[in-house]
């Protein structure tokens, strides 16, 4: 085995060790509070509907995320005028859940996932045949490729079913509105790419940024040069062999290398940031990403947090 199979072997042991198996208690709770609340995420107050759409929110989301979905849009949405969601299904989404979602945000739009990969074979495949072979193979890929494709602003929110805004976020509405579009992105707790970043930057000859977590970003919308510049980064991974181009963390590696294309590329503050422990007062948004020492937070911390908050607004 490699020094780098066994570091990789080595830090999963780690992971679980102390972010999974621990916490196994905890996330039944979780589950058990979900139950309870699912019922409140269909009766929040609706968003006002877009006027002219001027912001675009894109989320990947399936039928077992559905309340998480509305939760996560809704939090968010109520912050940004103008805004329009985009709800890339994973084809699990039916026309019925995506009536109970438009109760709460009208201005949803829902993508499936024939109509998506349509889409990416008849735009994507016949100028990066690479990168429509990865789309089509690896999980959330979509993430990086789909909502490229489908919208009409210049620049979008990526956001996932298990991020929730609890405060005016200041930091998106400017990167949302500058003239120039740039790339944001929440910090990760560290660089979850799909092989040391030091290997990724020497074999692609860029400078990734470290630790970006693509579950809450602001991206430019690309033109044709940037779906070229991402086929020719995969194939020098492909030529090199030393990296796993189907990598579970590859979507993410692949949204790091294209924050690469742009100047002012850089995370979002603290308030913004990815983090282990309790949902801190502070926290602007926060996502509760998907290890059991984190994701049943999102139903024992920042769902009562969310309907606080609610109840607040409704009492004044």
């Amino acid at each position: 085995m490699s020094k780098s199979a066994l570091r990789r072997t080595a830090g999963m042991l780690k992971y679980k060790a102390l972010y999974c198996w621990p916490y196994k208690f905890k996330q039944a709770k979780a589950e058990k509070l979900r139950e309870q609340l699912r019922p409140k995420a269909f009766e929040l107050p609706p968003i006002e509907p877009a006027g002219k759409p001027e912001i675009e929110l894109h989320m990947l989301c399936g039928k077992a995320q559905l309340d998480m979905g509305i939760w996560a849009s809704w939090s968010i949405l109520r912050f940004l005028k103008n805004a329009v969601l985009y709800v890339h299904s994973d084809g699990t989404l039916t026309d019925e859940d995506a009536h109970l979602w438009r109760k709460i945000i009208p201005s949803m739009i829902l993508i499936s996932k024939e109509e998506a990969d349509d889409r990416v074979m008849s735009i994507v495949a016949p100028i990066a045949p690479s990168l429509c072979r990865w789309r089509h193979s690896v999980k959330v890929s979509e993430q990086a490729i789909d909502m490229q494709l489908f919208g009409k602003t210049d620049r979008f929110l990526i956001a996932d079913s298990d991020v929730l805004c609890f405060a005016d976020p200041t930091e998106l509405c400017e990167a949302l509105s500058v003239r120039t579009p740039v790339f944001r992105w929440s910090r990760d707790i560290r660089s979850c790419y799909s092989d040391d970043i030091e290997l990724l930057n020497k074999i692609t000859g860029l400078h990734l940024p470290k630790a970006l977590n693509g579950g809450f970003c602001v991206s430019p919308r690309w033109n044709k040069e940037g779906f070229h510049f991402l086929e020719n980064a995969i194939k020098r991974l492909e030529a090199d062999g030393r990296v796993d181009v189907q990598h579970y963390w590859s979507p993410q590696t692949y949204l790091a290398i294209c924050t690469t294309r742009y100047t002012d590329s850089r995370p979002f503050s603290d308030s913004y940031a990815v983090t282990l422990g309790p949902t801190s007062d502070k926290a602007v948004v926060r996502h509760y990403v998907g290890i059991p020492a984190v994701r049943p937070r999102y139903f024992t911390e920042g769902l009562p947090r969310l309907l606080t908050t609610i109840e607040k607004q409704l009492g004044d």
